[in-house]
């Protein structure tokens, strides 16, 4: 990633073939959450993940809530809500129980042992929340806050009172946990306007080849803002549509040189439409004024945090 102090790419809406990878919104807001995991790697010590947290938040506001209801209001996929509470009951944090009107059904809650434990994670936790807003000035970070909010489609009293005096959690309503909200948001806009044809960071992989001709592998998965697993599936999955070709790497033996095949550049100029509406709509909840600020905001937060190198030309 850019490092702190060189020049931030302009936040326009992408509208264009020519339009940078880095102004795209939901590019944006997928980079912000790598900076996130990666402050919450450094600052929060043991092995709790942001899902984690976040399942444990719900439950310390709702608790006896059944794995679906824990799966919505921790912005997670049914499987990695499951994943998630099956890891904390192994822990001894979460007790089930089976809903006495449904016996199918079991109610979740939080165990003394994760009140102990929360009270130790959450003030390094809260640390991660204030190094992540630490890039905007003071001024603008309330509104930040408002404006992500809207973006993540958080309506007003959603997530209940927050019962601080029994759990010691900060809650859903942290930028962390709305960044990870506002990318189910774009995540869900982009299957039902590209019709299931090709995912975000599929886009993102094209793209930034597109811009990087011959780019090696390693250094494509910095520019996307993706890991090394996620980037090898993707490119493995396009190449297998026949829209990448892979040449060794001549100053990297293990290295892999990628290139678009003519389909691919074809196809890819296609849908810029496409992406255009996608953006659209993730900011509807913005008026035209608050989304340059957000925009601005936001680059703010995915290219001066602490995430890892990539470069703001892509």
């Amino acid at each position: 990633m850019t490092a702190r102090g060189h020049d931030r790419p302009s936040v326009a809406t992408a509208s264009s073939a020519s339009t940078p990878l880095v102004s795209v919104p939901g590019y944006l807001i997928r980079r912000s959450q790598a900076v996130h995991n990666v402050l919450w790697g450094k600052l929060v010590p043991g092995d709790i993940t942001p899902p984690q947290y976040a399942v444990l938040s719900v439950l310390a506001t709702f608790p006896r809530s059944d794995r679906q209801q824990i799966a919505r209001l921790a912005s997670l996929d049914k499987s990695s809500a499951a994943d998630v509470v099956a890891r904390l009951a192994r822990k001894a944090w979460i007790r089930r129980e089976r809903d006495p009107e449904d016996a199918r059904r079991y109610l979740l809650s939080l165990t003394e042992a994760a009140s102990i434990a929360l009270s130790s994670i959450t003030p390094q936790i809260s640390a991660v929340q204030d190094a992540l807003l630490a890039v905007l000035p003071e001024s603008r970070r309330t509104a930040f806050m408002n404006e992500l909010t809207a973006v993540a489609r958080l309506m007003p009293g959603e997530l209940g009172d927050l019962p601080q005096d029994t759990y010691p959690v900060l809650g859903l309503t942290v930028p962390g946990h709305l960044i990870r909200r506002a990318q189910q948001v774009h995540t869900s806009y982009w299957a039902e306007i590209m019709d299931g044809r090709l995912t975000g960071p599929q886009y993102a992989v094209l793209r930034v080849i597109g811009r990087q001709p011959e780019i090696n592998q390693r250094r494509l998965g910095e520019f996307a803002a993706l890991d090394n697993s996620t980037t090898t599936d993707i490119v493995n999955r396009l190449a297998g549509r026949g829209w990448i070709t892979r040449e060794t790497d001549p100053t990297d033996g293990r290295g892999r040189i990628l290139t678009l095949t003519r389909e691919a550049t074809t196809w890819l100029q296609s849908i810029h439409p496409k992406v255009e509406v996608v953006q659209q709509r993730l900011l509807e909840p913005l008026r035209p004024r608050q989304r340059t600020g957000f925009l601005r905001d936001l680059a703010r937060v995915a290219f001066e945090g602490d995430p890892p190198e990539a470069v703001s030309s892509v």
